[in-house]
């Protein structure tokens, strides 16, 4: 790899932070097994703390797949077998609600194809998720006050009770509420708390020390500072308190009312590249074994057929499928890529990313804070440095 061309990335960043639109940021590369960049810009630290928000889904992917690969669960059994909410859906249609023709599998929440959604205001299910949200979020609220909580269970059943489906399981694409109940999956086989149990297999295992549901008190000045964008060019300023609000994160010292398989996750720049050094690795850290090479393979493919990509309305997975609460390169030009087929990874919220390309044993991790997410175009010039650099 041409050291002298990821230099390259040193110029973008300094160009985004002097012309105001990249506050803080850090990023790595690692090709064949050895780091060959790694840099920390702006207000970051090497130390800083992010909230990665939906790259917790891959981890929660790896999670199920343990018990997979133990013989535990078959991805074709109905969530119903461990969740007693989901027993008896129903789908939101034009007419009203229908019954589900078909129980909701442990694949299609892992594919986004169960039909369970996110709050929001455009469908009915969208506005149903949205109110039970709010009711749960108050709930939550009176019983913490009381000394109490609710528990993750209680939560996810809640949702599978009370909110129906936008299409029947299978049938479509969404991306929603899946890898939460996967969560609740998981958390109701092992039986201990969701973030134990991801401390024990996966964090402990991995060396993820500053990486968890919230951020220890003593730590708490080494949370990255958020920024939001304040117009269309991308200028940031630093968030407010409304930005932290809606980005739940107003108390990050304190344990979450619900520990989100799908966007909960504070972590670091190293201990994120712990994980996805493991996935490179074929399923390997430091000579602990995670998971197997065979099933890094099949979780890193796409899982959906032609009627479900019709679905798939993501401006920044144009050129891929998906599968596994993941990405996977299907066609470079589309993507405008000069990346393999069969690269794969996912990003979150705030903007923060990770890819692998087994092909070429090269994998990436970037973190950044910015309250609306990734300029999709800077997405793609990091890309285009790294690649340029094979």
């Amino acid at each position: 790899m041409n050291i002298q061309k990821l230099k390259y990335l040193d110029t973008l960043f300094e160009n985004e932070i002097r012309e105001g639109r990249i506050g803080g940021a850090s990023l790595l590369v690692e090709h064949k097994g050895k780091r060959v960049f790694h840099n920390v810009y702006g207000s970051d630290k090497e130390d800083s703390i992010y909230k990665v928000f939906s790259m917790t889904k891959p981890i929660t992917t790896v999670a199920a797949m343990m018990l997979y690969e133990q013989g535990i669960i078959d991805l074709y059994e109905p969530v119903s077998k461990y969740l007693e909410g989901y027993k008896n859906m129903k789908v939101a249609t034009k007419d009203g609600l229908v019954d589900a023709v078909r129980p909701i599998t442990l694949k299609h929440l892992l594919n986004m194809t169960s039909g369970l959604v996110y709050p929001g205001e455009d469908l009915e299910s969208d506005k149903a998720m949205e109110q039970v949200r709010i009711k749960l979020h108050e709930r939550a609220v009176k019983a913490r006050e009381e000394g109490k909580s609710l528990s993750n269970l209680d939560i996810i059943n809640t949702i599978g009770e009370e909110v129906p489906l936008q299409f029947q399981p299978g049938e479509g694409w969404r991306y929603g509420f899946s890898a939460d109940a996967l969560a609740g999956v998981i958390e109701a086989i092992t039986g201990v708390p969701y973030g134990e149990y991801l401390k024990k297999v996966i964090f402990e295992p991995l060396d993820m020390k500053d990486t968890g549901f919230y951020v220890e008190e003593s730590q708490i000045h080494r949370l990255a500072q958020m920024y939001s964008r304040v117009d269309e060019e991308g200028h940031l300023k630093k968030a407010d308190e409304k930005a932290y609000e809606w980005l739940n994160m107003y108390a990050p010292t304190k344990p979450p009312y619900i520990e989100s398989g799908g966007g909960g996750l504070y972590s670091t720049l190293e201990d994120y590249s712990h994980f996805v050094r493991m996935l490179a690795a074929g399923g390997t850290y430091e000579g602990k074994n995670i998971i197997g090479r065979k099933t890094v393979e099949y979780i890193s493919t796409n899982q959906l057929n032609e009627l479900q990509m019709k679905w798939v309305n993501f401006d920044s997975i144009d050129g891929y499928g998906y599968g596994n609460f993941m990405r996977v390169m299907m066609d470079p030009a589309a993507a405008a890529s000069n990346g393999s087929v069969g690269e794969y990874g996912w990003d979150g919220l705030p903007g923060t990313y990770f890819f692998v390309d087994p092909k070429e044993e090269l994998m990436f991790v970037y973190m950044q804070q910015i309250e609306q997410g990734a300029d999709q175009s800077l997405r793609r010039k990091m890309r285009q440095i790294i690649y340029g650099a094979l």
